[in-house]
């Protein structure tokens, strides 16, 4: 992308925060060829290659094989960021980065009628910020809590609690229900946190939990 003569592009397949020795060699191989200025890890977890040349910008993308311009997928979903969870963190409840990858391949009915952001923690100190996402998961002592409508945007929004105590099997069945009926109910264009405002929290557990 380039935006006000700033190039940046943000790199497929490399998200979720995991790299493995060969996707560092192969993503330093890549910055040393194009002479990228900066390479970033960004909030959602994706790696950024910033500031290149146009040219180079250009090369780069032919090597990846990629359009011009990447399209925004709106029928899916926007990010899934996941924190290390209990494989990795001694604080770690649950299997954050398990889940993040179930999550990410679910198939919704639609598109959805705006972005949407998860965010999965694996405990309560939440570092992926749960509570503010589109769908938050936590990790706690007697399974997952599922949050729904949260945003940290000009308007910021605490997302509210649709269940607790969940399964891997359960959230990831109780995300896609959730979604699902947000892509029935939902204007077109509407975030999840002004949709929940204008819907009702209760009106949708009781759509989603029986």
């Amino acid at each position: 992308m380039d935006n006000n003569h700033k190039t940046y592009l943000v790199l497929p397949q490399f998200d979720a925060g995991l790299l493995s020795p060969e996707d560092l060699e192969y993503l330093a191989a890549l910055a040393r060829k194009y002479n990228v200025p900066k390479t970033k890890i960004t909030g959602a977890q994706r790696v950024a290659f910033l500031g290149m040349k146009p040219e180079a910008l250009d090369a780069l993308r032919k090597e990846l094989h990629l359009p011009d311009t990447l399209p925004h997928k709106r029928g899916q979903l926007h990010y899934v960021q996941a924190c290390p969870g209990k494989t990795w963190c001694r604080y770690g409840h649950r299997d954050a980065l398990s889940l993040g990858e179930r999550i990410r391949a679910i198939e919704l009915t639609g598109p959805l009628p705006a972005k949407v952001k998860v965010g999965i923690s694996g405990c309560r100190f939440n570092c992926c910020e749960s509570w503010v996402r589109d769908v938050g998961l936590t990790g706690e002592s007697t399974g997952w809590r599922l949050t729904f409508g949260g945003n940290a945007a000009g308007r910021p929004r605490i997302g509210d609690v649709i269940a607790q105590g969940l399964t891997d099997e359960e959230a990831v069945t109780l995300v896609t229900a959730t979604l699902n009926y947000y892509i029935r109910e939902a204007r077109f264009k509407t975030r999840s946190a002004r949709f929940v405002e204008r819907f009702g929290i209760d009106a949708l557990k009781k759509a989603v939990l029986g």
